[in-house]
């Protein structure tokens, strides 16, 4: 259902949700009757008045242990102030730690096994990877949630939102940079290919299409892998640099959406530092864990360590643009899905994430119902989803995993056997034009590993 924000909207698009609405018992349908009316939802609940917006921010990959130690140097001055003035800690993820698995288990609130995302890719019956994709997801997310009691949602980057999904607002799939790395011309305007749209609703192409290839820079820090940065032999810099450029354009096209809608909830998955990672977390272990072939030279290893930690002060500044948005009646949180460990499964790798090492992320929140200075234990991936809804004074599925957080000081919510009521409606499937690459993408970071061709086979794959 698309709604203005008079809460208005055509007959025909109001009976959808009113359906679903229904069979989740008198809550939702208030819900939504204040929503046609013009009056905050959150304040038809039991007299909770919802305070302001959310903002869910996610840096892929970003370490408790590199940002404990920037943040004490006085490096990170975004995240330092969310510290002072919110709540922080680590956020407990899971096994295997792959992050499409963990990411929409954060935007679900529910284990893998049941939203169905179960890693990166799954075979054809040809044999041949095929990405999951949105519509491989079994399960409501936060986003469809919010969309469905009539608040307004922007979504940028999230894993598996491919093909886009029809929310109340604007979703940009997890494939828009990818396309645009490929060099390939982005859809622009209303007239993109019948499913193959990146971006819902097609009226917003040509608004945030041209922000992928913005190369201006957005911060004071420039690009830590140019050429005269001296890095290990086996890194990648014209990757390193795409990734700085890259999440630039994810956090323009989040700005974007919030200066024209201001939504309600809005979400942007920064991954940047997860991909830099990879390649560079070697720096900051010692030496001698590695095996000799794969060691840098001295200069090298300096070189990289700088390079990797002015990657997390230049996150910090882009997560410090999005905080500039929001006042003191909003909530963020910024969140990662896992840290990294030293690893070496291939000859460009020096940083993995596979054992309790790397389990835990970092989680930092701030508005009103945290306490400032507060320390966050205990709190998994599991437990966003119905945190978040809490805020907002949604309510809170019996089927999820999770539970609302403690460090959160806000009335017990609703509760509703389940939010999985109807189908999610989604653009038409089809191949973005991008898959390929992704895949590629993945086997160089480690992620899908390469067939070993069977006894007496010619080899072709």
């Amino acid at each position: 259902m698309t709604t203005n924000r008079s809460g208005t909207a055509d007959s025909e698009a109001l009976l959808r949700p009113l359906h679903r609405l229904l069979a989740l018992g008198w809550t939702a349908v208030s819900a939504l009757l204040c929503g046609i009316a013009g009056i905050a939802l959150s304040s038809c609940s039991d007299g909770y008045e919802r305070p302001g917006r959310v903002f869910l921010i996610g840096i892929d990959g970003a370490s408790p242990r590199i940002i404990d130690e920037l943040i004490a140097e006085g490096r990170l001055e975004n995240l330092g102030r969310l510290k002072r003035e919110g709540a922080s800690g680590t956020l407990r993820s899971s096994k295997p730690i792959s992050s499409p698995r963990i990411w929409n288990t954060i935007a679900t609130g529910k284990v893998p096994e049941k939203h169905g995302i179960l890693h990166f890719s799954r075979k054809g019956e040809d044999g041949s990877h095929h990405l999951f994709l949105s519509n491989d997801r079994k399960v409501h997310a936060i986003w469809n949630i919010a969309s469905d009691a009539g608040l307004e949602v922007g979504v940028v980057n999230f894993w598996n939102t491919y093909p886009p999904e029809e929310i109340n607002g604007v979703m940009v799939s997890d494939h828009l940079l990818a396309q645009e790395i490929a060099g390939r011309e982005l859809m622009v305007g209303a007239d993109a290919t019948p499913g193959g749209s990146l971006i819902h609703p097609d009226s917003w192409h040509s608004k945030l299409a041209p922000l992928a290839g913005d190369k201006t820079l957005l911060t004071s820090l420039d690009n830590p892998f140019r050429e005269e940065v001296v890095l290990p032999s086996f890194t990648r810099r014209d990757e390193l640099t795409r990734h700085f450029y890259e999440d630039a354009a994810l956090t323009r096209i989040a700005l974007a959406i919030d200066r024209e809608l201001k939504p309600d909830l809005l979400m942007v998955l920064l991954p940047g530092i997860d991909r830099v990672s990879h390649f560079l977390w070697g720096m900051v272990e010692p030496e001698a864990i590695y095996p000799e072939p794969l060691r840098p030279t001295p200069s090298e290893r300096a070189g990289g360590r700088k390079a990797l930690l002015e990657y997390y002060e230049y996150a910090d500044e882009l997560i410090g643009l999005l905080l500039d948005r929001l006042t003191s009646k909003d909530l963020v949180m910024v969140v990662s899905d896992h840290g990294f460990e030293a690893g070496h499964a291939f000859t460009i790798l020096t940083g993995t994430h596979e054992s309790e090492k790397a389990i835990a992320g970092v989680i930092f929140a701030r508005g009103p119902g945290v306490t400032a200075g507060a320390s966050i234990e205990g709190v998994s991936i599991d437990d966003i989803t119905p945190t978040l809804l809490a805020w907002m004074g949604l309510p809170v599925a019996e089927d999820m995993d999770g539970h609302v957080a403690t460090f959160l000081d806000v009335p017990e919510p609703d509760r509703v056997a389940t939010h999985d009521r109807g189908a999610v409606r989604r653009i038409a499937t089809a191949p973005s034009g991008v898959e390929d690459e992704i895949v590629d993408q993945l086997r160089t970071l480690g992620y899908i590993e390469e067939e070993t061709p069977p006894p007496n086979s010619s080899g072709d794959q």
